[in-house]
């Protein structure tokens, strides 16, 4: 009976998710910002076949800035959600790539950092609620790749 109650919790978390289509719109913000990654933490890469888009990010000559991508109606109270990887010239500026991070990566990168260098493995009570408070945020269906890559990390 337990399991039926938790079946249930995640159904209704499932609900909770605003409906869109079955192929994402995928937005993008022209704001320059850094790229981020850490170690040992898994990463998509893609790269853009030449258009308007990737022609006009490669004639900015910023190889060391990016623009943050978005799937459209991702997060419940916002239309645009939070960022889930971004677009960034290649540093010899002859291509576009999309790194696909873990949703909301911005919030998520400094905590796993601090996690692993700062607590050592050994989070902090203050930590744990900051990692819940993130975790809201994320759309289910991520959290086994997250803990799956929690793991890989150490």
């Amino acid at each position: 009976m337990e399991d039926e109650g938790k079946i249930s919790r995640i159904t209704a978390r499932f609900l909770e998710q605003p409906p869109r289509t079955s192929h994402p719109v995928v937005k993008f913000s022209c704001t320059d910002c850094e790229p981020m990654v850490i170690d040992k933490l898994p990463f998509d890469k893609y790269e853009l076949e030449p258009s308007p888009l990737t022609q006009f990010i490669l004639e900015r000559k910023s190889p060391q800035t990016c623009w943050q991508v978005y799937v459209s109606n991702s997060a419940k109270y916002s239309e645009l959600g939070h960022p889930f990887g971004y677009l960034k010239a290649s540093t010899a500026l002859n291509c576009v790539n999309l790194f696909v991070m873990p949703y909301n990566y911005p919030v998520l990168l400094p905590l796993l950092d601090d996690l692993f260098k700062v607590h050592k493995a050994k989070p902090t009570l203050k930590w744990r609620q900051s990692f819940e408070s993130y975790l809201k945020t994320m759309p289910p269906y991520y959290l086994g790749p997250l803990k799956k890559a929690v793991r890989m990390m150490g």
